[in-house]
């Protein structure tokens, strides 16, 4: 009988929300909530590749690098907290999606609700140990933090559990970069900023990205072109990165670690100071936007398949003649595309060069999820020749966030024609 009473309160409630649309406009929230909510009341707690089958659509091995149901619980539990937050704070009953679980709770206003003024938690201690119980407290830590110590050295020294990336390094990919003995150099896509002043002689006001301007050099040519504008814009040698280079990054460099130690080592390297001897004579690493690669998109692009139509938002593929364009940013709410370039290319005396890109933030995410799940980096290998391929990969994402990555091609990369124009020393 009161496990029915609960069902009842609980469909009650989720009644409640429904009825006040705290769910928001989302379609693929409000499915997700119903489906969790029928799971519920029939007992189960669905795992997340059901939800993503079901829900969501995914399959096989999209499911691998698919963070879509993530996404959505972490929505909709933030919708229920914002709804007992504001109309719904005086419902009795509240629906709660715990961190973990795919199934709803049932608690009460009271259980939610803080502990009163006053309360054996907001009270202030005013006793305090003295004599032999202090001593006995101190002997109680003492003891608690030897076996803390034992405990931990026994996990080290016994256990040893097996590196989770160590089959992402043993790839085709991944296994002869990492066994290079020649220096290695990490380059992250930046971006110059300058600023604006609103009188000749002012302090800058305002920070300005100038997608013509990237760099202090650029500056100075257009000012020269258009004086008019040097009492305007003044160089501050300021540069940006993108918050998906810094994500990224955490997923690649603990691929790169173990081999570090054995070579020559440039901890980070922004694409504005890449110098050519860099480029000449070090593996490289390219993590960032592909509106960043600065000195490295000419011999990236020199004999690709794809090109860039107009913006670094269009891409265009001359095999099949296909334009792929990114959606432009909107409220962070909707699910909007952009696109992933991920490749691997022979440097000019026999180093190697991984590129790690994206259109948008969230294709950044999308390709370092990739270039760190064995199956996929299988995949991109076969599709090449000599271990060098390039691919492209349509990515969902929501806000600055990835949900999945489609593959559109992936093919052999032509080497002809990529150090015919690199800038001299």
């Amino acid at each position: 009988m009161t496990e029915s009473l609960d069902q009842e309160r609980l469909a009650e409630a989720a009644r409640h929300i429904r009825a006040s649309s705290g769910l928001g406009r989302s379609d693929r929230l409000g499915k997700l909530f119903d489906y969790i909510l029928e799971r519920t009341l029939r007992g189960e707690a669905p795992k997340e590749i059901e939800i993503a089958a079901d829900i969501f659509g995914r399959t096989g091995s999209d499911v691998v690098i698919d963070a879509s149901v993530r996404v959505y619980a972490h929505r909709l539990r933030k919708k229920l907290e914002d709804f007992y937050a504001g109309p719904g704070r005086d419902e009795p009953d509240r629906l709660a999606l715990p961190k973990g679980e795919y199934r709803f709770r049932l608690v009460t206003q009271a259980d939610a609700a803080p502990s009163p003024p006053g309360s054996a938690f907001d009270r202030p201690q005013t006793l305090r140990p003295t004599g032999s119980r202090l001593r006995e407290r101190w002997a109680f830590l003492l003891a608690g933090l030897l076996a803390g110590c034992l405990l931990a050295f026994a996990v080290m020294h016994f256990a040893r559990p097996v590196d989770a990336l160590q089959a992402v390094r043993e790839t085709r990919t991944w296994a002869p970069l990492l066994a290079s003995s020649k220096p290695l150099t990490i380059v992250t896509g930046d971006y110059y900023i300058m600023g604006e002043r609103d009188s000749p002689g002012a302090e800058p006001k305002r920070l300005v990205r100038d997608f013509a301007v990237n760099s202090r050099e650029d500056l100075y040519q257009m000012l020269m072109y258009r004086p008019e504008l040097r009492d305007r814009y003044v160089d501050l040698n300021l540069y940006y990165l993108p918050v998906s280079t810094a994500y990224a990054l955490k997923s690649i460099v603990p691929v790169l670690t173990p081999s570090l130690a054995a070579r020559r080592f440039t901890p980070l390297v922004p694409s504005s100071a890449l110098t050519t001897p860099m480029l000449k004579n070090s593996d490289i690493v390219y993590i960032g936007l592909l509106s960043g690669l600065g000195t490295l998109e000419q011999p990236v692009f020199a004999g690709s398949r794809f090109s860039f139509a107009g913006s670094y938002d269009e891409i265009i593929d001359g095999k099949t003649g296909k334009v792929y364009v990114s959606d432009p940013p909107q409220d962070g709410q909707a699910t909007r595309r952009n696109y992933a370039y991920i490749a691997m290319l022979p440097g000019p005396n026999g180093s190697r060069i991984l590129i790690l890109a994206g259109t948008r933030d969230p294709a950044v995410l999308q390709a370092a999820d990739i270039l760190t799940t064995p199956d996929l980096l299988d995949k991109l290998s076969a599709a090449g020749k000599d271990g060098y391929f390039e691919a492209l990969y349509a990515v969902e994402g929501v806000g600055s966030e990835n949900l999945r990555g489609t593959l559109i091609a992936a093919s052999a990369r032509s080497i002809d024609g990529m150090w015919d124009a690199v800038p001299a020393p």
